[in-house]
């Protein structure tokens, strides 16, 4: 089995060996001991190895239903990793949806993001900008929020519109921060969908869902640290980078802050408003 996969393993890119193939086959394992341990069994390692040893000799002896079973763990991995990639992304979608299901309940309540940072702005004796105050269900999605919010706000312009022209202005050595941590965030999404992936042996034997939660727990807190320094990037590059743009669209800002007239007719140029 061990030279299949390493001739597997030449063949296919190695990113997709680590990301994927690999992972999957750590889930069709888990699974397999799942179904056979059960919840009553479940930390019964000599069961597990007995089952081991009698599946190992049994395919042993027949070669060709070695082959299909190598063949079809190797296909339920590769389908498993594609399949946590895309749950990952509903997941994603969920995080950085717009509306609270419970309606503005959870939002009034003394215990939400929002009451809790205008508590911290009245003790700190300062107002609290509307603007700036948690409005999304989850904290990722006020995190992307926030930055559009804080670019408008200083410099009059559209953040969704504004960065794919600024990254072309970027060089190779400013890209490269912006783009690891956009792929450790993608990475935490991915690791998402395996731990939701890991719920379904969960219903099988109970140390799945172990590891499931311990899985979810660890993607939230990457995604939270790759989105937060992805999102500071971002508005760091606006900032050092605005005006570059501005002259190389021959709207150049005549003093040092940007007003508001020359923020909307940037915003509109960007936006292909066209003449009013």
């Amino acid at each position: 089995m061990i030279g299949v996969l390493t001739e597997v393993g030449k063949r296919v890119s190695g990113r997709w060996v680590t990301a994927v193939l690999l992972p999957g086959l750590l889930f069709v394992a888990v699974v397999a001991a799942a179904r056979v341990l059960g919840h009553g069994h479940a930390l019964d390692f000599g069961k597990l190895a007995g089952w081991a040893g009698r599946s190992g000799k049994g395919l042993a002896g027949d070669p060709a239903r070695l082959v299909l079973a190598i063949a079809l763990i190797v296909a339920a991995a590769g389908v498993t990793g594609t399949a946590a990639a895309g749950l990952g992304r509903l997941a994603q979608r969920w995080w950085m949806r717009r509306r609270f299901l419970t309606g503005q309940i959870l939002v009034r309540s003394r215990f939400s993001r929002r009451s809790r940072a205008v508590a911290a702005a009245d003790q700190a004796g300062a107002p609290a900008v509307p603007a700036y105050l948690p409005q999304r269900p989850t904290w990722l999605g006020d995190r992307v929020r926030l930055v559009e919010a804080r670019v408008h706000a200083q410099y009059h312009v559209t953040a969704s519109l504004l960065w794919p022209r600024l990254w072309l202005l970027l060089s190779e050595d400013a890209r490269r921060p912006v783009v690891d941590a956009r792929t450790r965030y993608t990475e935490a999404v991915t690791l998402t969908g395996w731990g939701l992936l890991y719920l379904a042996p969960g219903a099988l034997s109970w140390p799945a869902l172990i590891v499931a939660g311990c899985v979810l727990v660890t993607a939230w807190l990457r995604a939270r640290e790759a989105l937060a320094e992805w999102a500071g990037l971002v508005e760091a590059a606006i900032d050092l980078r605005l005006r570059d743009l501005a002259d190389t669209l021959g709207m150049p800002f005549a003093g040092p802050a940007v007003t508001a007239a020359e923020g909307r007719a940037l915003d509109d140029r960007l936006g292909k408003a066209g003449p009013a």
